[in-house]
C-alpha cells in the first residue's frame, strides 16, 4: 500500500471540488497515495465528484475536520458541544460517501489562540462528544485522528502525552493519533523520545518544517525521525503539509499565520517530499 499523503492546500488556495481534482493529479504525479481535503466548509464539498476523480487517479481521500467557538466540542455549554458534534458527523458522512477511510484534525476543539487555558470540565466534554463521534465513524469502519497542535492553536491537546491521555479517555480502538513536525519543535522536548512512546497509538505522523514552507529548507532533519520509525515497523500512513502565501488564499493564510511566500508552486514541495521519503524506505 501507498502510504505517503500530501495536504490539497499545498497547491489550492483553499477547496474547491475543480482545483480538488487538479490537487488529485498533482499528488499522483508525484507518488502520493492519499490526498488530504479539508471540510471546513461543507457546502463547498461534492462527495460522489471527489469519489470519482480520486479513484481515477489512484488516489484515496482523507478528510479533516474543524471546529469554532461556536461549536467548540469541549465547551461545558452542552448547546455549544451539541453543534460541534453535530457538524462532525455531518463531516464524517461527507468522508464516508467520498470514500475516506478515516477522518482528522484538531476533532476535540476549537481551532485558533485561545485567550485563556482550558476550563475545568472542557476535556471530560471533549472526550465524551468524540466517543459518540468514534462509535459512529465505527459504524463505518472509519479511523478518526486527532492532531496534537501548537499552543496557539488550542488550549485543550498541545502535546503527544495530553493526546494519549484523550484517546485513553474516549475509550474507543478507532481513535489514533496525528502527530505532525511543526507542532511538535514548538511544543515536545524530544520529538524522537516523543515518536517512541506514541508509536502503539500513531496512525499518521506529517512532516512539516518549523516555518511552514518547503521541507528542504529548515531547522527541523525530518531524516532521524523518519527513518527510527521505519525501523521500528511503524505502517500508519507518512504526511506532507507545507503553506506559502503566494499560493494560499488570504482566509487560509491568516488562519496559520502564512505570510511570507515561501514557495510559488507546489510541486516543489511534493517533491522534495516524494524525495525525502524515498530516502527513508517510505
Amino acid at each position: 500500500m501507498n502510504r505517503r499523503s500530501i495536504h490539497s492546500y499545498t497547491w489550492l488556495p483553499r477547496w474547491s471540488n475543480e482545483g480538488g481534482e487538479r490537487a488529485a493529479a498533482r499528488a499522483a504525479a508525484h507518488g502520493y497515495g492519499h490526498l488530504v481535503i479539508p471540510l471546513r466548509d461543507p457546502e463547498s464539498v461534492d462527495p460522489a465528484r471527489i469519489a470519482r476523480f480520486c479513484a481515477a487517479e489512484g488516489v484515496v481521500p482523507l478528510t479533516t475536520s474543524a471546529l469554532g467557538p461556536d461549536t467548540d466540542i469541549s465547551s461545558t455549554d452542552p448547546e455549544v458541544a451539541a453543534r460541534g458534534l453535530a457538524r462532525h458527523l455531518r463531516a464524517l458522512a461527507l468522508a464516508r460517501d467520498m470514500g475516506a477511510p478515516r477522518m482528522g484534525g484538531i476533532l476535540y476543539g476549537a481551532f485558533g489562540k485561545a485567550a485563556r487555558a482550558a476550563a475545568p470540565g472542557q476535556f471530560e466534554a471533549s472526550a465524551e462528544g468524540l466517543a459518540r463521534l468514534a462509535e459512529a465513524a465505527a459504524a463505518s469502519d472509519m479511523l478518526l485522528t486527532l492532531e496534537v497542535v501548537n499552543r496557539y492553536e488550542s488550549n485543550l491537546v498541545t502535546t503527544a502525552a495530553e493526546g494519549l491521555r484523550l484517546i485513553e479517555a474516549i475509550g474507543q480502538p478507532n481513535v489514533k493519533l496525528h502527530l505532525d513536525t511543526f507542532h511538535m519543535n514548538i511544543e515536545e522536548e524530544d520529538m524522537l523520545a516523543t515518536l517512541k512512546s506514541a508509536l502503539p497509538h500513531l496512525a499518521y505522523f506529517e512532516i512539516d518544517q518549523n516555518h511552514r514552507g518547503r521541507l528542504s529548507a529548515g531547522a527541523i532533519r525530518f531524516e532521524p525521525l523518519l527513518e527510527w520509525l521505519k525501523g521500528a515497523g511503524y505502517d500508519g500512513l507518512v504526511g506532507v503539509e507545507a503553506f506559502s502565501s503566494a499560493i494560499s488564499h488570504p482566509d487560509v493564510a491568516a488562519g496559520v499565520a502564512s505570510w511570507r511566500p515561501l514557495f510559488a508552486d507546489g510541486d516543489e514541495v511534493a517533491e522534495e517530499g516524494r524525495a525525502l521519503l524515498d530516502r527513508c524506505g517510505f
